[in-house]
């Protein structure tokens, strides 16, 4: 488990998205191959931490070169807690986002991840750049149960 770094990481979701610390005290954090998972907090995940496996937990941060991206899991679970950069998307502009993966769009925020929402749905994650939101949603939908 990664407590050293556990507040850094969880405090990523708090600045940019507002997601109170609150929200991820009964989880610990684990890094695997550039990927920051949760998994519960539990004595009993000690005692497994040599266990060589895949992946474990929900995947919430991906390093990528100098800059850390939420998942699409995270933000679908976590997202509903979120106060900050939260965009609801028009039932059109979603067509457009799923389609074209990209679209004109200003508004009055620093660039950088947003939340994308429609019709009170958690949909994933959107890259927002001056004038341009583009769209970090999986490719291939992804169905749960």
């Amino acid at each position: 488990m990664l407590e050293p770094q556990r507040s850094a990481v969880l405090r990523y979701f708090d600045t940019l998205f507002g997601i109170p610390l609150i929200t991820f005290d009964s989880f610990g954090l684990l890094l695997r191959h550039k990927t920051y998972s949760l998994l519960s907090a539990t004595p009993h995940v000690e005692r497994l931490a040599g266990l060589q496996v895949h992946s474990v937990g929900l995947p919430v941060l991906r390093s990528i070169r100098h800059h850390r991206k939420p998942t699409t899991a995270a933000l679908q679970y976590f997202g509903t807690k979120a106060r900050r950069h939260v965009l609801d998307l028009s039932e059109t502009q979603v067509v457009t986002l799923l389609r074209e993966r990209e679209q004109p769009l200003h508004l009055d925020i620093q660039p950088g991840y947003v939340i994308l929402r429609h019709a009170g749905h958690i949909l994933g994650c959107g890259l927002y750049t001056p004038g341009r939101l583009r769209s970090q949603l999986p490719r291939h939908p992804v169905v749960s149960f």
